[in-house]
């Protein structure tokens, strides 16, 4: 974990890399992600293969259309699970929106961080809410799909930033 713990800390979701034109600046290098593609949700499975394969630099990835929405997919053995973290305020009310979306299809949560700061007045890490899906690529996708569109709002043809 101390890998995700140091990647989370340093490439938080809300900041944008210079690479992506539709994306806002912040002016401070050490709060930019690593992008490696712009997907749409159909896409999302072929990402995931890749995470399942072995095929991406760390043990997950995430995807964010808006620096809002990113929800991360954690490799676990031959499972995935999904995680969000509240770096900034306005993911904040997102986590009980999970929870509840979580408990309506029978999810277990577990509430944890990594010991990140967050970037809002907070004597607290920042919150991670792992949803304990406990699926295979094709569930995780379709999971996925479903948490973008009822939870954050987004249609099939946003563009998430994939990141890594």
């Amino acid at each position: 974990m101390g890998i995700i713990s140091g990647f989370l800390e340093l490439f938080g979701c809300n900041s944008r890399n210079d690479s992506n034109p539709n994306s806002s600046n912040d002016n401070n290098s050490n709060n930019t992600i690593l992008i490696a593609k712009q997907i749409k949700i159909d896409e999302l499975e072929g990402q995931l293969n890749l995470l399942q394969t072995g095929k991406t630099e760390f043990d997950f990835i995430g995807i964010t259309s808006n620096g809002i929405d990113c929800i991360y997919f954690m490799k676990e053995g031959n499972k995935l699970q999904i995680e969000f973290e509240a770096m900034i305020l306005e993911q904040l009310p997102y986590i009980e929106s999970l929870r509840e979306f979580a408990n309506q299809n029978g999810i277990e949560t577990t509430d944890t961080d990594y010991g990140n700061q967050p970037r809002y007045e907070s004597k607290n890490p920042a919150p991670v809410l792992r949803l304990n899906v406990n699926a295979d690529i094709k569930k995780a996708a379709e999971l996925g799909r479903l948490i973008e569109t009822v939870i954050f709002k987004n249609n099939d043809n946003a563009k998430y930033d994939v990141v890594l």
